[in-house]
């Protein structure tokens, strides 16, 4: 995923957990975060709720999960994200996505 990204001309940032990506967001101020609502230190909408609480912030998220329901109960209410990924996904689905939401074809 990351790989595809960067090949297609994007500047990446990677977390390892919640922490690290909430230090990214608010040191990097990223145009799109994709974030994994399954992480091994907490849940995805976390990172979202933070996006959300910036001021000012014109970040786009995509929510990915492995979980079928999660991503259709009611999530956006729960976690407001601006695209919803079911994993597995090809990456070529995540850059049509992040293109989209960037207003942007590298």
């Amino acid at each position: 995923m990351v790989e595809a990204l960067q090949r297609a001309g994007y500047t990446t940032y990677q977390a390892g957990d919640i922490q690290q990506a909430l230090l990214v967001i608010h040191q990097h101020k990223p145009d799109v975060v994709v974030a994994d609502m399954h992480l091994p230190s907490g849940d995805g909408g976390e990172v979202i709720r933070e996006v959300r609480k910036l001021p000012g912030s014109t970040t786009s998220v995509v929510a990915v999960s492995i979980d079928l329901a999660i991503l259709n109960q009611n999530i956006t209410s729960l976690f407001p994200a601006d695209a919803y990924l079911s994993k597995p996904f090809h990456p070529r689905e995540l850059l049509k996505i992040v293109e989209e939401l960037v207003g942007v074809s590298l």
